[in-house]
């Protein structure tokens, strides 16, 4: 069969970034270790490259897989591949009766109501946005409210609305509305009543097209509407963008990685000259105050686990923390601020969550295992054909590039909080032992990749479709272009994304049958996300629409035993 070399990259579960660009690949297959930032290309001349990580690794083959590369989290990876394939805790702490214990304790924090709620949030619970620890979805139609995915909002600078925040909460609280009350037409100004900030939607139009084979394919371009603000009309230059929930396990891994083996990997002058260029962008973390590489996060914007997660109590939840401790209200939200000093009687220091509970949740999440590859036999030490021939595609195709292959964990710091027990938590802070030293396979370089699309202004219509100015029934509409948002979040532009790790891909589906793909969800399979490449990667979908049925079964299937 042809073999095509393209410059092709893939989508994962969560977003797909560009492909080329930074590191290198080696056809050895040889336990050299060869970390240089040279390559020869099929003509013999030698090629500089960005930086490659000097972990110790022999350079990975394009044809040879390692030895232990079915175990993508190294020691913390399981064979379970069932709805709860997500869920796992790592197998190296299941024989240690305390951690065990703490990650059994966060798992059921991460699945409860706490007190405290709100007065405006997204979902009552973690486990309600991270669906068994994966994704989330969109909902099926305009009348189901979004749960598990959400708008982020801002101006066109990127600073947050100066009403609504950075984030739009669907529910709020208000008596007699147990699950939270949705959001109504100025309620909040005119009642006095923390209702939900405002309800977003979303329609689809359909984009046809064809691979050069003849097969059509199509798309949904999404359309995001929004009614009933509660709290009075977005700012002039109002930005949204969307975001459906990530999965969450494997996060204790990445956040391993140390920080020079990330940024070897970075090219952002496009020093190569291949069109491809990976930025790493860096943050102040809480607690340490200290300014870290940013890995989290759809646009780079946290730098730990903790932050991620403390971040998600207060704006999804509404349920303040240690690390995040103001309410959930703008200065401008009266009906909120109201509703929040009613709270403040029956917390702990003034917070909704302990030191304890948010120790022992981010142990939680940190020690999520990452499920085994499939189309492996262990006991013969052999591989699926179309799995290796759809691996070769993928390292041809220079696709590893930014969804780099393989990755080696240096010393997994503690917690900043300190060592979570079962009943309280300790001054000390010690290195998690099954994160340390263990050798990885995520497919990603965590870096940020321009993926083009551009975004006109939000338009005010009503349901018809006509323009209109203001009034209950005029939605604010958003109709973007390719992957863009056109939305500055920390140091990314409108059009930059981080590039997704792809393990655990072709299991996303049996976690939650209803997931999608994408940072948005609108794509319902894993071709049509590799169809949104634009921007750096506009040649690598060209590419990937040329190669025949076969050969885009082979690397499909390949993505699928991730």
């Amino acid at each position: 069969m042809k073999k095509h070399i393209v410059t092709l990259c893939i989508l994962s579960s969560v977003f797909i970034s560009a492909c080329g660009g930074s590191g290198s690949s080696s056809d050895n297959s040889d336990n050299s270790n060869n970390n240089g930032n040279t390559d020869t290309n099929g003509g013999g001349t030698t090629v500089v490259l960005p930086g490659q990580p000097k972990d110790g690794l022999a350079p990975i083959s394009a044809h040879t897989p390692d030895k232990n590369e079915h175990l993508s989290g190294g020691e913390v990876s399981t064979n379970v591949f069932n709805q709860d394939a997500f869920s796992q805790s790592a197998k190296v702490i299941q024989s240690d009766f305390e951690l065990e214990g703490v990650f059994k304790a966060g798992d059921q924090l991460f699945r409860t109501l706490h007190d405290g709620q709100g007065p405006l949030f997204n979902n009552a619970t973690c486990q309600g946005c991270h669906i068994k620890d994966g994704r989330g979805e969109v909902p099926r139609n305009p009348s189901m409210p979004m749960t598990s995915m959400f708008l982020r909002i801002s101006d066109d600078k990127g600073t947050p609305d100066i009403i609504y925040g950075d984030q739009i909460q669907t529910f709020g609280t208000v008596a007699d509305h147990n699950e939270g009350a949705l959001p109504k037409y100025n309620g909040a100004l005119n009642e006095g009543l923390a209702y939900g900030e405002a309800y977003a939607f979303v329609e689809y139009e359909v984009i046809n097209g064809q691979f050069n084979d003849g097969e059509a394919y199509q798309l949904r371009k999404p359309i995001y509407k929004v009614k009933d603000l509660s709290y009075g009309d977005f700012n002039d230059s109002v930005r949204l963008s969307p975001r459906v929930s990530p999965s969450v396990f494997g996060s204790g891994l990445l956040h391993a990685i140390p920080e020079d083996y990330i940024t070897s990997y970075a090219d952002p002058d496009d020093i190569n000259n291949d069109g491809i260029s990976g930025r790493a962008v860096y943050v102040d973390e809480p607690i340490s105050n200290e300014n870290k590489l940013a890995r989290f996060g759809y646009k780079a914007v946290t730098a730990s686990v903790l932050q991620q997660i403390s971040g998600a109590y207060r704006g999804d939840m509404g349920v303040t923390n240690i690390v995040a401790q103001e309410e959930p209200c703008t200065s401008m939200q009266a009906a909120c601020i109201n509703k929040a000093e009613q709270e403040k009687d029956d917390r702990e220091n003034g917070l909704d969550l302990s030191k304890l509970s948010l120790a022992q949740v981010e142990f939680y999440n940190r020690l999520l295992a990452v499920p085994q590859r499939r189309g492996y036999n262990a006991q013969t030490n052999t591989w699926n054909a179309d799995v290796l021939t759809g691996r070769e595609l993928f390292h041809q195709a220079q696709c590893i590039s930014c969804h780099v292959p393989r990755h080696k964990t240096g010393q997994a710091e503690g917690s900043l909080l300190g060592d979570a027990g079962l009943l309280d938590i300790s001054d000390t802070s010690t290195p998690i032992a099954a994160l340390s030293e263990q050798v990885i396979y995520p497919y990603t370089d965590l870096l940020l990749h321009d993926m083009g699309g551009h975004c006109p202004e939000i338009t005010r219509e009503d349901d018809e479709g006509n323009s209109c100015l203001s009034g209950s029934q005029c939605y604010w509409v958003q109709k973007c272009e390719g992957l863009a948002d056109d939305r500055p979040e920390g140091s990314a532009t409108g059009t930059e994304w981080k590039t997704p790790a792809l393990w655990g891909l072709g299991l996303v589906q049996t976690v939650n049958p209803n997931a999608t793909f994408l940072h948005d969800g609108r794509a319902r399979t894993i071709t049509e996300a590799i169809l949104w490449h634009d921007g750096e990667a506009k040649a690598a979908k060209q590419n990937f629409v040329a190669l025949s049925k076969a050969e885009r079964t082979q690397l499909l299937t390949f993505l699928e035993s991730l």
